[in-house]
């Protein structure tokens, strides 16, 4: 197979009816001698934050001259930019000859009922990648939950949990401590954790499955992260020795999941050789498209792939950054969301409202979402099925001084963030 129709392959794997269970892609994996446990995995879950932390983390070791790969989800721009080494991401060569070996396994396990989907196949091609690389250290970010992600089939890692808030309830569980419970199941025997400050929910049943894991349990509290500055441009703050920490990534929260990354390289220094202010040269450079990115000043235009009510509370502090009159709001939101919260949220951010429809299987149609807003909403609402002519009538809609902001989903992100490029560039 080329790229292309490695590409094509990938994305026809439907996920599997039935229990989620990672036995599929240990047998997989099985067949390529356990890639996985070849590899010092970092292991990022968490409902919000983790492509932060694990490009923050990856950054800094790449700074102290480590071998890094990264593996996060959903992409962007194209499905190999989830799999990374040292900031490259993986080749269309590599990609293809990888994506080749896999399919042959795949299809002699389909012979045997034994189905690996498309996401399974994809974290298949970064563990043999990345072992074939004989790097130092893998960042794996979780797809969804932890106990039965594909990614979670390593004998050992570091396991880092981001903040944890409700959402994606009708797999994971409808309370904190049920989600926690999921999440909670990358934690290995005999582990380090490291945890954002939890909601007491979260945090007790982390700290429970780490006791019964053998496992310890490092936090650390807000007040420990003392903000300098804060603005559209980044954050600067102090978190215990480290003074002076500037990072690009906007929004308070962003401080807070600098400091998380900290955590786990301090105690990486216990075997590995860091320096504190490459540390620090290391987390100015992270970056995370698609989140809070400010993709032009004049005129000002943000996107961002809040998705949940967490997320969203989050950009509507992060905006504050931002001198703007109006805001220009373009939107749209997956069908399995919690609608009702998220919508009154963002609408008190809009001056005025643009929406659209997600190129996916679980999108709102048009008619339903722009029924749900005008329930409670009585400002201008325009509903445009078409993404570049809905990203057109933001543009019309934007004054001097305003500001346009697209969010809602990674999903609808993806294109927008292409079509306003090819507009602005």
């Amino acid at each position: 197979m080329d790229y292309k129709e490695s590409v094509a392959w990938l994305e026809n794997r439907n996920i599997p009816l039935g229990e989620f269970t990672t036995d599929n892609i240990k047998t997989l994996l099985e067949i390529f001698d356990r890639p996985q446990d070849k590899l010092k995995i970092i292991h990022i879950t968490g409902t919000n934050g983790k492509g932060s932390v694990a490009s923050f983390i990856t950054n800094a070791l790449i700074e102290n001259n480590y071998s890094v790969g990264k593996f996060t989800s959903p992409y962007i721009t194209n499905v190999r930019e989830e799999i990374e080494v040292n900031r490259e991401i993986i080749s269309e060569e590599d990609f293809a000859k990888i994506a080749s070996q896999v399919r042959k396994e795949v299809e002699g396990l389909d012979k045997k009922k034994i189905f690996v989907s498309g996401f399974e196949i994809l974290t298949s091609i970064a563990y043999i990648y990345f072992a074939e690389k004989n790097l130092d250290f893998a960042v794996m970010e979780v797809g969804m939950g932890g106990r039965v992600d594909a990614t979670n089939v390593m004998e050992k890692s570091i396991p880092v949990f981001c903040h944890i808030a409700l959402d994606h309830a009708n797999i994971l569980g409808d309370t904190l401590e049920k989600i926690a419970r999921e999440k909670g199941g990358i934690i290995k025997e005999n582990s380090h954790v490291f945890s954002y400050p939890q909601a007491e929910e979260a945090r007790l049943e982390l700290k429970k499955i780490s006791r019964e894991k053998s496992s310890s349990f490092s936090e650390f509290s807000f007040d420990e992260v003392k903000i300098i500055s804060s603005n559209e441009f980044g954050n600067k703050f102090n978190f215990r020795s480290y003074k002076d920490v500037e990072i690009s990534l906007i929004g308070d929260h962003q401080a807070f999941n600098a400091a998380l990354a900290i955590m786990v390289l301090d105690y990486l220094k216990e075997d590995y050789k860091l320096d504190e202010e490459k540390i620090k040269e290391g987390l100015k450079k992270a970056e995370n498209i698609g989140r809070t990115e400010c993709l032009s000043r004049d005129p000002l235009i943000v996107i961002d792939g809040s998705h949940n009510l967490d997320s969203i509370e989050g950009i509507e502090k992060s905006i504050k950054k931002f001198n703007y009159n109006k805001l220009i709001l373009g939107f749209s939101l997956l069908k399995d969301k919690d609608h009702k919260h998220i919508l009154e949220k963002i609408e008190g951010l809009a001056d005025k409202i643009v929406l659209t429809e997600i190129d996916n299987e679980r999108f709102t149609d048009l008619d339903s979402l722009e029924k749900e807003f005008k329930e409670i909403s009585s400002k201008e609402i325009y509903a445009i099925k078409d993404r570049k002519e809905a990203v057109e009538k933001t543009f019309e809609l934007a004054g001097e001084g305003d500001m346009i902001l697209w969010c809602g989903s990674l999903y609808l992100i993806k294109d927008i963030r292409k079509i306003i490029l090819e507009k602005i560039n």
